[in-house]
């Protein structure tokens, strides 16, 4: 009883967070701010990221924004990690990978343009005490080599351990992330198979295959973009037995000739119905809006609240993305309008 209650509790507090999403009228509203200063202060006063910008800087630009609002998204995931770890669930694990993830790219990022010493370890206690990554350790990195040294005794020094001699090469880094990428996705699905509701593992695996799909499609279509990578470079992005695509598909997108190819190979898959409803432009964007999609519809009418979380925690970071797009808009003097068409989500 004690466990079916903290599910319930998860569910509860996702809906709950979910409910006091951004609404269309926020987004008018932020799209006509004409300064940083005076978005920074519509977010503090007219939206439910007002804690999160309480200790507002008199001239703060878009880093610190941006700063701010991937730190509130990280928040969000500490909540519902901890209502998860108390009903005996391990997919805690996966957001703190997820996470830890995201912070080696960014000091990896800095490495390449040669300034380590920006980076800033700032996490949530949950994450500081669940990480494998000694994060004192992380903020003194100035080489690739200290990186290494600093993930001793993790599976991530491994990972990284290969791109010693040339990370900064051109065309490492989409190497490096696709590899942290699919350790992060493993891990993922060796945590929805050590689960304990064999029952509900399916919801789990449709938000998933669905996202690793949306990933292959989005990489492929971009390697094409600008080269001809190695077929074998492109079915590399997928990682075995989670995915809607059948051999066909996956044969037929490894061995695409161009981006275009691509596109054209979309509809005559199990995505055909999705695709069909979104106006593509940019493959991030219709990739995302089939996304968003499939992740909203698995948030109001699945029953797993491991799947629940995975697709609400999808949805802020969304939502996180949008409000980043306005910042770049107000700040390269973007027209609302303009940067409202690569808003994906605000109407709903």
């Amino acid at each position: 009883m004690a466990v079916s209650y903290a599910d319930n509790a998860v569910m509860a507090k996702a809906h709950a967070m979910y409910g006091k999403r951004l609404t269309k009228e926020n987004y008018n509203d932020m799209l006509n701010c004409k300064s940083l200063v005076e978005l920074a202060n519509y977010l503090k006063t007219r939206t439910y990221y007002r804690s999160d910008f309480d200790a507002l800087p008199t001239n703060i630009d878009s880093a610190q924004i941006e700063e701010i609002l991937k730190m509130s998204l990280l928040k969000k995931s500490e909540k519902l990690c901890e209502y998860q770890l108390s009903a005996g669930e391990i997919f805690y694990r996966y957001f703190v990978v997820q996470n830890d993830i995201r912070q080696l790219m960014t000091i990896i990022q800095l490495l390449i343009i040669g300034k380590p010493e920006k980076y800033l370890s700032s996490l949530p206690p949950f994450f500081n005490s669940k990480t494998d990554i000694d994060l004192y350790e992380l903020a003194k990195v100035r080489s690739y080599s200290d990186l290494l040294k600093a993930l001793e005794h993790t599976d991530y020094k491994k990972i990284l351990e290969r791109y010693r001699d040339n990370y900064s090469d051109d065309g490492m880094f989409i190497l490096i992330e696709n590899d942290l990428n699919k350790y992060r996705f493993s891990f993922l699905v060796k945590s929805i198979k050590l689960s304990k509701d064999r029952r509900k593992k399916k919801e789990i695996y449709e938000t998933v295959n669905y996202r690793l799909d949306m990933y292959m499609l989005t990489r492929a279509y971009r390697l094409l973009n600008f080269g001809s990578p190695n077929k074998m470079f492109i079915r590399d992005f997928s990682v075995p037995g989670c995915t809607n695509f059948t051999e066909k598909d996956l044969t037929a997108i490894s061995e695409a000739k161009n981006a275009t190819d691509i596109v054209n190979i979309i509809p005559n898959t199990y995505y055909k119905k999705d695709f069909s409803k979104v106006d593509f432009k940019y493959i991030e964007n219709a990739t995302r809006e089939m996304l968003i999609g499939q992740q909203l519809k698995g948030f109001r009418y699945y029953t797993n609240p491991t799947a629940v979380m995975l697709c609400y925690l999808f949805l802020a970071e969304n939502e996180v993305r949008n409000i980043i797009h306005i910042v770049e808009a107000i700040k390269y003097n973007i027209p609302a309008d303009k940067a409202r068409s690569v808003l994906i989500g605000a109407e709903s």
